[in-house]
């Protein structure tokens, strides 16, 4: 068993007005309107809903978590709501920054310390982060393209490799 089954993270069917919101935010102009708000009115969502629910999973469809790493360089705890994309019974995380061409922070805290926790509803999992090399990178982007066809554009336009992370629940010490 998986990330997915542990935290019952399953594939969310977009109605009509997600679906169209999911092309608006795949946009340059959606992404700079979404790019600005999107984080802030997820952890407000994800707070008002005691963890049922987030302004991505609600107006998006999209399988949002919450991510908590170590500051790279504060040592304090980051939260950062993000799209799961399954991967191998787990959580893959991309690194698109949106398309702004620069590596997020969460990225470099889990290259720092790949130790995080993940929170999807009400679980919550200790998990172990490792960065997918080449081989697998493009197969884990297509899945991410599927959940989100916006991650297409970003990639284009891209100036930088995006990374990607594979999670892991982390296993008795």
């Amino acid at each position: 068993m998986g990330l997915l089954a542990d935290m019952e993270l399953a594939p969310i069917e977009a109605n009509a007005v997600q679906r169209a919101l999911q092309r608006f935010g795949g946009t340059a102009f959606g992404t700079a309107v979404i790019s600005g708000v999107i984080g802030p009115l997820d952890r407000m969502v994800h707070r008002s809903t005691q963890g049922r629910a987030t302004a991505g999973s609600l107006f998006g469809a999209m399988p949002v978590v919450m991510l908590t790493t170590v500051g790279a360089r504060s040592g304090e705890k980051r939260v950062q709501p993000l799209n799961a994309i399954p991967h191998e019974g787990d959580v893959a995380l991309v690194g698109t920054n949106f398309g702004s061409g620069k590596v997020p922070a969460w990225a470099h805290n889990l290259r720092a310390t790949p130790e995080a926790t993940l929170t999807y509803g009400d679980r919550e999992l200790a998990v172990v982060a490792t960065e997918i090399e080449e081989a697998e990178h493009d197969r884990v982007f297509a899945a991410a393209i599927r959940i989100y066809a916006g991650y297409a554009r970003y990639r284009r336009e891209a100036t930088n490799d995006i990374p990607i992370f594979h999670l892991k629940a982390k296993g008795p010490e």
